[in-house]
């Protein structure tokens, strides 16, 4: 079963081959020309990725999943999104800083609460038309036995001919709005440098399992 905390920051964990872990170089090779391309790379990786990860440390699985995270996922637009009103008050450091904790957090988070995906998991998907900011939503869902499917939508744009996920809701909850609002209570409370050591801590903590 999938960790059900992990649900609301589901998404990209593409492969580009059947046999071993990805690397930086097979980056390239994952599908991401279109929305389904994006979102099937995704099931399929993960149905590989879960029958690799019972004898693999936490650190293995990150060093081997951040690459195709980080192709999969518009990370640095989301970490932005999070801090949107305190942004431009943010040298270019501390925007630098922020991305990167952000996203060692977001790869560890996959990283450390990945389970078991059987191979007939996932419904097929549903192809939404695109919106007036010719962003398209993708639908689909994890089948869980004895209980209800869990719904999933993923939103995605494209950025030089890549389309990568921006926004996930699960059950009808939006990971990107639950991340802004932590960010902004955090912020107001320790500013920017406060928020980003609540990030390395919840890396850490991930980390340590």
């Amino acid at each position: 079963m999938i960790d059900r905390r992990a649900l609301l920051t589901y998404a990209a964990l593409a492969v580009a081959a059947a046999s071993g872990w990805p690397s930086a170089a097979q980056d390239a090779a994952v599908a991401t020309d279109t929305p389904a391309a994006t979102i099937a790379s995704l099931q399929q990786a993960l149905i590989a990725a879960s029958g690799r990860t019972s004898s693999s440390t936490v650190e293995q699985r990150y060093r081997a999943l951040e690459p195709v995270i980080v192709a999969t996922h518009d990370l640095p637009y989301i970490a932005e999104f999070a801090l949107r009103r305190q942004w431009p008050s943010l040298t270019e450091s501390d925007r630098e800083r922020f991305i990167a904790a952000f996203q060692r957090l977001s790869v560890m988070t996959y990283a450390a609460r990945f389970g078991n995906v059987a191979s007939d998991a996932f419904r097929p998907l549903e192809i939404g038309e695109p919106d007036s900011n010719a962003r398209v939503q993708v639908a689909t869902g994890i089948k869980r036995e004895g209980q209800p499917d869990v719904s999933l939508e993923y939103l995605l744009q494209q950025d030089a001919q890549r389309w990568r996920i921006i926004n996930i809701i699960a059950d009808g909850v939006s990971d990107l709005a639950l991340k802004r609002a932590e960010y902004q209570r955090v912020f107001a409370d320790r500013g920017i440098e406060g928020l980003i050591v609540e990030l390395e801590q919840q890396t850490e903590r991930l980390a340590g399992g």
